[in-house]
């Protein structure tokens, strides 16, 4: 009974650190447009897609599993894409939950209150189960490597989720494979080929997809796999491998503490990594897991985010609280009640850029009011921002039905600006995103009339990184 209790109030602070303002501090950038879009072409246009959207890799898609979870929460919220939130919550609440049941209190607390983790797991992308999905990895290798066979099922379904959250997963498979040959010779041939037909079933959408388009993805995989030692931005190999270790380094610092705290970067990891040197069974799984990725990333010429490393966030956790168990529990009460402290400091004292999507939901909700005031059967919208930032509207015309042309028209033209330093003059604010009203005065109703009554751009052109 007191563990169910404990448990339920590490459950309660994941619930705060990843639904405290939710609406506030949810984002909403291309890769939210795009999912909206995605999900707007299943349920509206009716077209059962087997891929999401295009992935940095030319020609690479990530998976439709992740939208499709989002369906029941978009249905919940009539559409508005604020339901995806909470999708991203419960993943967050399962990775807390699932860190108890594999590592026990001290870790899960950790994952709990992590401002890095908490933060993250609010994103509503497909990479958001990736933390989830390497707390499952750690424990099926181990459930593995003990000759437990039934947990070659739980590899089989692993192996499915990579394509549909992140590529980079699949540098731990043959971690995997290495488990499994431990004990191949007490399977029976049921025992694997049982598993291997449900990664088959599982891996179906991947395999149509391939099918029907020439194994395009298969050919582009394989094309960026060949590039791995080739040239880079760097112009030499310890440059890239410099880079891979300073965005392991930060990861791992940023899981405990704040930036903003002047702390060498390479003192926590080394403690955690000694820590996991002197008391982990499980240490060449540890460290071969992170050896792994900053080689591939050290080599591959890909340019490097952060997010590409996530795979390897849960092996400082697991060997923070590892090593937190070897310490007096006064001294480790201390330290968990500092961690606590600070956490949940950065997770109130967090301020957002305020143009997100509060901001951007009730910027084009006015723009829809002042069209439909205005008796305009259409409207164009430009951007006067930096690149990249003009992203992230166009799930939300479609939501209010406002049929946009392009600025060329001879459409009313309101101007969206980010940030408000760009011109001298706005109408309205919302946050940090500025609007600028049309010169009504110039627009006749014979040239609105002859702009609107061709279709609706917003729904004709084609949005970057979406393929019907």
């Amino acid at each position: 009974m007191r563990n169910k209790i404990i448990l339920i109030l590490v459950l309660g602070l994941g619930l705060l650190t990843r639904s405290y303002q939710y609406r506030d501090r949810a984002s909403y950038t291309h890769d939210n447009d795009l999912a909206g879009w995605v999900i707007k072409d299943i349920l509206v246009d009716k077209h059962v897609r087997l891929i999401g959207q295009l992935t940095s890799s030319p020609g690479i898609y990530i998976g439709g599993l992740f939208y499709y979870l989002q369906i029941p929460f978009y249905w919940l919220a009539n559409m508005d894409p604020i339901g995806g939130v909470w999708l991203s919550i419960t993943i967050g609440l399962l990775g807390v939950a699932s860190m108890w049941y594999v590592a026990g209190f001290t870790p899960s607390l950790i994952y709990a209150l992590s401002f890095l983790i908490s933060n993250t797991e609010r994103e509503v992308v497909p990479t958001t189960p990736v933390f989830l999905w390497s707390i499952w990895f750690f424990h099926t290798f181990v459930q593995l490597w003990k000759g437990n066979k039934k947990w070659l099922y739980v590899v089989a379904i692993l192996v499915s989720l990579i394509w549909h959250f992140n590529l980079a997963l699949i540098l731990g498979v043959p971690l995997l494979l290495l488990a499994f040959l431990k004990h191949i010779k007490t399977y029976s041939p049921k025992e694997i080929l049982l598993p291997i037909l449900l990664c088959f079933v599982l891996n179906l959408p991947l395999l149509i997809f391939e099918v029907r388009h020439g194994f395009t993805q298969t050919r582009a995989l394989f094309g960026t796999l060949t590039t791995v030692g080739g040239k880079s931005v760097y112009t030499d190999r310890l440059g890239k491998l410099t880079q891979t270790i300073r965005y392991t380094l930060r990861n791992a610092n940023r899981i405990f503490i704040d930036d903003s705290i002047k702390l060498n970067q390479w003192i926590i990891p080394s403690i955690i990594l000694g820590g996991i040197l002197l008391f982990s069974t499980w240490r060449w799984l540890m460290v071969g897991w992170m050896a792994m990725y900053i080689a591939f990333f050290s080599l591959h010429p890909l340019p490097l985010s952060e997010y590409y490393l996530n795979g390897m966030t849960i092996v400082w956790i697991l060997g923070a609280g590892l090593l937190l168990k070897k310490l007096p529990k006064p001294i480790v009460a201390i330290i968990l009640t500092l961690f606590l402290y600070h956490n949940l400091d950065r997770l109130f004292s967090y301020q957002t850029n305020h143009a997100g999507y509060i901001e951007r939901k009730a910027i084009v909700s006015f723009i829809k009011e002042d069209a439909d005031k205005n008796n305009y059967p259409c409207v164009s919208v430009s951007y006067i921002t930096s690149p990249g930032n003009n992203f992230g509207y166009r799930y939300w015309f479609w939501y209010f039905k406002l049929k946009t042309m392009r600025p060329d028209s001879l459409a009313p033209v309101y101007s969206i600006v980010f940030p408000h330093g760009y011109v001298d003059r706005m109408d309205k604010t919302f946050g940090s995103l500025g609007l600028i009203f049309p010169d009504y005065s110039r627009y006749t109703k014979e040239g609105i009339t002859k702009s609107c009554s061709i279709p609706d751009q917003n729904l004709t052109e084609s949005m970057f990184g979406f393929t019907k």
